[in-house]
Order: structure tokens, then sequence, then C-alpha cells
């Protein structure tokens, strides 16, 4: 058993931030529906980087390739295809809601509105039902028709204008956070949501903006801000710890975060400076911020002449917070995320899986009852017969019709 098991999804969804929550829907066991256009299927079939039996290229190398962002956030759910823009889908997909519990869409606010699909209209097809839209400003306010993406959604809640370095422009955080951190608010929603429909009997509309869910990732900036406590852009420090930076040692980088005065002494401790223990121009937090610069100064002096391991280790040893500055290469070979099971071979459709690419598991671990992404990815339309034939109980003549006239 999986917490969502008898739950059914109907996924609408496109790019980043909607199949990231369905995926997750899916990887917690609900029966999640993707629906493709006929022909070309989600354009993330076709969109580099691919993987196949071959590997992971910028390039196809077979022709059994696919976009490797499709193989990774298309687990654990089936695919089938249909023509939402024809009369004859429409009728089709109306049918779905009405055996479905979840609906989730990132289209542009009144998108489902056009389709006939408003909220009102699935109130009447299935009283039951949960629509989740996500969306770059969410239903409302006077930004809701604009386009964006997420660095768009960076740019607007002000992340970028505290990230970077004091003299360069604003900068972009390397992850597509908000696309990523806007689905799993987005799971909370649509789970809220069905714990009070089994108290009213009624679905909900879960209306999820990503700018919305980026200004919630913030909350120590925003209290920081208006507590005039911010140097802008923050650069690799924070208000709230001294030393709070990126040290260079012989060989990479280190990142000490001190916050209390124990994490100071412990440092000392760790450095052979003791001497400095219960000194008053260093003890508590206000007056390590009055000499950030000279205690910056003997960190960097100490950290330079050792290794970025040996710096980790003495300090994790005397319980002061350090972690070494990792490539991406040594963080996709960390032992502590594979024995954790968050470093998982990713399957291809028509492969046992693809050679050295790896995707993302499971992030939430359950102890009674561990669960995981453990269905690859489908490949397009694969489950046609089974939702089609089975659960709406249309026979093979009329799917054949229905295929040769590209409604499916």
């Amino acid at each position: 058993m999986k917490p969502l098991d008898g739950i059914r999804v109907l996924d609408l969804t496109r790019y980043l931030a909607g199949p990231h929550c369905t995926m997750l829907l899916g990887g917690l066991g609900a029966d999640v529906i993707k629906i493709e256009p006929p022909g070309r299927g989600d354009f993330y079939r076709d969109r580099a980087p691919y993987g196949g039996p071959q590997g992971c290229s910028s390039k196809r190398l077979t022709e059994e390739d696919i976009g490797i962002g499709l193989i990774h956030r298309a687990r654990n759910k089936k695919s089938i295809t249909l023509d939402l823009h024809s009369d004859e889908g429409r009728a089709l997909f109306a049918r779905l809601c009405e055996k479905s519990d979840v609906i989730v869409e990132n289209y542009s606010p009144g998108v489902m509105d056009e389709m006939g699909f408003s909220y009102e209209s699935l109130k009447h097809l299935n009283p039951r039902i949960v629509l989740c839209s996500i969306s770059g400003f969410g239903q409302t306010g006077p930004l809701k028709s604009r386009r964006a993406y997420d660095p768009i959604i960076q740019a607007m809640s002000g992340l970028m204008s505290i990230t970077g370095f004091a003299g360069h422009p604003p900068l972009r955080t390397g992850a597509a956070i908000a696309d990523t951190a806007t689905p799993m608010i987005a799971v909370i929603g649509i789970l809220s949501a069905l714990m009070q429909r089994k108290a009213s009997g009624h679905g909900d509309w879960v209306d999820v903006a990503m700018l919305d869910s980026l200004m919630f990732l913030m909350p120590e900036v925003i209290e920081y801000f208006q507590g005039g406590a911010l140097t802008l852009p923050m650069e690799n420090r924070h208000p709230g710890g001294v030393p709070f930076n990126l040290f260079e040692a012989s060989d990479g980088h280190v990142f000490i975060a001190v916050v209390t005065d124990n994490d100071w002494n412990n440092l000392l401790s760790a450095m052979d400076r003791k001497d400095l223990v219960g000194d008053p121009q260093f003890s508590g937090l206000p007056n390590r911020l009055e000499h950030l610069d000279e205690i910056e100064a003997m960190i960097k002096d100490w950290v330079k002449e050792h290794s970025r391991d040996y710096v980790v280790d003495v300090l994790q040893a005397n319980k002061v917070a350090v972690g070494p500055v990792l490539s991406m290469s040594e963080s996709l070979d960390s032992s502590q995320l594979r024995d954790r099971e968050m470093l998982v071979p990713l399957k291809h459709p028509n492969s046992e899986k693809i050679p050295d690419v790896v995707g993302l598991g499971m992030p939430i671990r359950f102890t009674e009852n561990p669960i995981r992404f453990d269905r690859r990815a489908p490949a397009q339309g694969e489950h046609n017969e089974e939702i089609f034939g089975d659960l709406l109980e249309i026979g093979p003549g009329e799917l054949a019709e229905l295929k040769a006239r590209d409604v499916i």
C-alpha cells in the first residue's frame, strides 16, 4: 500500500513545475494519467538532453532516444493520447473527469475555461473533483495573465536582487528554484483538499502561483530586510551568523556557518585559538558582526593552509557546521545520497536502463511502508487501451476509429 493508492489524477501539465508535481503524486501511489496530444506527444519527448540505450547526449544517438526531462519526470505515470482541441476528445476527457479525483494543469489562466473545463463546469461533472492550477502569478490579481518562466519569478520575487556580489548585476540561482518549490506547495494543497473532501464530500480548486511559492521560501530574508539588518546583495554572508561564508582551502572551497556562541567557541578550539574564547569583543553575535572583517580574515588564513577535506573533518569533529563545496559530478557520486536512494538509475521505455544516467529518488521517506519511484516513464500512448478500453469501456473497434481520426 502507498499513501495515495486509489486516487486517480489526470495530468495536463507541461514543462517542469507541473510534471514535477504529478511525478510526486505518482511516487506517493496515485494513479497518474498523463494526457499527451496525438502524434507528437509531450514536446519534452524530443527535447535535449536525450537518453537512450547508448547513454545521454545533447543530440539523438539512436531512434529510441527520448528527452531526459520526460524520462525523469514521467516516472510512475501512465500515458494516453487525446486531442483536447476536438469535440470528441473533450467529450472523452469529460468522461475521464467523472471517474477521477484530481486534475493538475499548468496552462495560462483562462485556458481551461476556453476548453470548456472551468472549475464550475468540472464541479457539475464531478462534485468531488479537486482541480489544481499551477501558474506564474495565480488565477487572480493584476498580473495573472502575464507569461512567466522560472527566471521571471526569481527576478520579480526579489530573490535575484539579494543574490550575487556587490558591483555585479543581480544573479539567478543555478537551479530552477521557483519551478521546483512550487510543485511541492501544489502537492500540499492537493493533499489538503483531498483530506477536506473526506469531511465535506466536495472537491476544491487549488490555486498555486510560482511567485507566491518563491516568496514563501524567503521568510528569514524578509524578516532581516525589514529589520534593517541586510546588506544587499547578500553575497555568501548572512546576518544571522559570523563567520557565515565561503572560504578557500588549498584544493577547493568550504562553507562555514557559525550561528551560536557554542559554535564560535567550538570553531576556536578546532583552530587552536582557545586564547580568544571568552574575549568580549567576539562574544555574542552583535559583537562578531562588528568585527566581521577581522574574523573572516583570521578564518581565511587558517583555511587556506589546509585541504578542503581536512578542514571539513576537523571542524565537524568539533561540532562546527561546515561542508565542502562539491562539483555536480562529486554530488552525483555521493555515498550519502546513494545510501538514501536519492540517486537512482533512470529506465528508458524501451530499455532496462540508460547507461550512467541517474535520476532523483523520492525525497520523502516512510519507515513502516517505504516507497520509491518504481515505474519507468511510459511510451507515448502506452496505456490507451487500459484507460479508454478498461476504464471508459470503449471497444476495440471504436478505439481503432478514434485513432484513425487522430482523436487518440
